[in-house]
């Protein structure tokens, strides 16, 4: 079925909780061709969710009652941009939300992984505020980031993610979509990140001193002048990279994964997505040791595709990586105060796992 833009059909976007109606999600069902003329939306039941696991975002799930029987869905999940000031600067800034609505529209029909069914989405000019209505995957088998990924379910879920680079891996398309999905290396990157990592690296310092090992204490006073190095590093060979590839945004309907959160995607080398994976969705413990033997799982599922990569350079990508998504969890910090306790904990040990991942594999020396 098509999707709904929201705009074009005068259904509008949400910037609150408050404009979700009744009168607005019978517009959306019906437009989707999910709900009938006879049958009306009477009460919503709405549901805040994603709370410490979306950073970006808000998320809701609504749950209709309607007038009569109906096969119109039992519920359905709402997205639009976060009302806090620092993570609506930083996507704004660095142009994240048209991404994951153009994901949904031309590249999710075509992904070896399964996504939500989108019925309903659209995008300010500006690109800015945008709604997404998705549907409610709740009932799969849901990983949990603070748990941590079995080392099973990781090569599973690196199998997929091959599939999926091997889609895009040099593809001849890839130079009209970038004005969507940027390039890892781009100015806006280059500009943006040193400052976010100089605000946030102090409020590791003050919130989360003891989860900085000493070894790699260095990190801090280096990282922001080797940003344009490391992207550049990550630029080739060129495939579409998920962006935010890590266990809360992967689920399992039996023993496939249904993957979520396109905001970040963009085009880079696909080490990427490994090294943000492994190195932040695998208990430290049990990823210790298995890095390589990873890293070749994902190199031999690419082998199955025709494609055969340099692994001493796959490796030094992959130590590149993980130097640099210790940003993920650095550049929230100053928010660390605002956040509910599962943000909390959950922050604090993506930066646990992603610092000791660094140690593990002598990832400072390979960025200094």
């Amino acid at each position: 079925m098509a999707i709904v833009d929201l705009i074009s059909s005068g259904l509008g976007l949400l910037r609150s909780q408050n404009d979700i109606s009744n009168e607005w999600v019978q517009g959306v069902l019906r437009a989707s061709g999910d709900l009938d003329a006879n049958t009306s939306v009477t009460g919503l039941n709405v549901e805040r969710i994603g709370e410490g696991v979306g950073i970006l975002s808000e998320l809701y799930r609504i749950s209709p009652t309607y007038s009569g029987a109906t096969s119109a869905p039992k519920s359905v999940v709402v997205k639009f941009p976060t009302q806090d000031p620092g993570q609506r600067f930083t996507a704004d800034a660095l142009v994240l939300y048209i991404r994951e609505l153009v994901f949904y529209r031309d590249i999710a029909p075509g992904a070896p992984f399964a996504t939500p069914r989108c019925f309903a989405q659209a995008i300010a000019g500006d690109n800015t505020d945008f709604t997404i209505v998705m549907e409610d995957i709740s009932g799969l088998r849901v990983l949990n980031q603070l748990e941590g990924v079995s080392l099973e379910d990781a090569g599973v879920i690196l199998d997929k993610l091959a599939d999926f680079h091997a889609q895009w891996w040099e593809n001849p398309q890839l130079d009209s979509m970038l004005g969507t999905f940027q390039p890892l290396s781009n100015p806006t990157y280059h500009a943006v990140l040193p400052m976010l990592w100089q605000g946030g690296w102090p409020a590791v310092m003050q919130y989360a001193p003891e989860v900085v090992p000493a070894e790699v204490a260095a990190i801090g006073d280096v990282w922001a002048e080797k940003v344009q190095w490391m992207l550049d590093t990550l630029m080739g060979p060129r495939t579409l990279c998920h962006g935010d590839y890590r266990a809360d945004n992967i689920m399992f309907n039996g023993n496939e994964p249904v993957v979520i959160d396109f905001q970040i995607s963009g085009v880079g080398s696909g080490i990427y997505d490994v090294g943000y994976f492994i190195s932040q969705s695998i208990d430290a413990k049990v990823r210790k040791g298995h890095d390589r033997e990873l890293v070749n799982r994902y190199a031999d599922r690419l082998a199955t595709h025709g494609i055969n990569v340099d692994r001493d350079e796959m490796w030094r990508q992959y130590q590149v990586t993980i130097a640099f998504c210790v940003t993920y969890s650095v550049t929230n910090y100053p928010q660390f105060e605002n956040m509910n306790d599962r943000g909390k904990d959950l922050l604090r040990d993506m930066l646990r796992r992603s610092l000791q991942a660094v140690v593990d594999n002598d990832a400072l020396a390979a960025i200094m």
